[in-house]
């Protein structure tokens, strides 16, 4: 693949990936909690779900916004990460607040989002390690 054709639709194929990874995470999840029987309400995972496409969406603004100007920010991507490990625990909490959940009753919700955050940290990392190594050479 050459250089313009990542740089191009770098924030679009992120999109989509990121899409299809949450996609995938919720149906094995499903799966899983029918096969196991944990007790996982439907609010926990619109909750993860909306965490993890609004982290994504903001992501996707990112490396767009990267590609346009052809320059790595790097600042703007450590405060994107920052921010959004600050959101994940401050959803936590709030679900806790709100819901009266705590202890072993809270560890499905905070499981559940956890899934959701690394598998688009793992995403990240390596949109930004290909988006690095591409800016390079251009």
């Amino acid at each position: 693949m050459t250089e313009g054709v990542f740089l191009n639709g770098a924030a679009r194929r992120y999109w989509k990936y990121a899409l299809w990874l949450t996609a995938g995470v919720t149906l094995l999840a499903l799966l899983t909690i029918n096969v196991a029987s944990f007790s996982i309400r439907v609010e926990h995972f619109v909750v993860a779900v909306a965490y993890s496409l609004l982290s994504s969406a903001w992501m996707s603004a990112l490396i767009g916004k990267a590609t346009k100007e052809r320059k790595m920010p790097m600042g703007q991507f450590l405060i994107y990460g920052l921010v959004r490990l600050l959101v994940a625990l401050a959803l936590i909490v709030v679900y806790m607040l709100v819901t009266g959940l705590r202890g072993r009753l809270l560890l499905p919700f905070v499981g559940l989002l956890s899934l959701y955050f690394i598998v688009i940290d793992v995403l990240d990392a390596a949109f930004l390690v290909k988006l690095q190594k591409e800016l390079e050479k251009a």
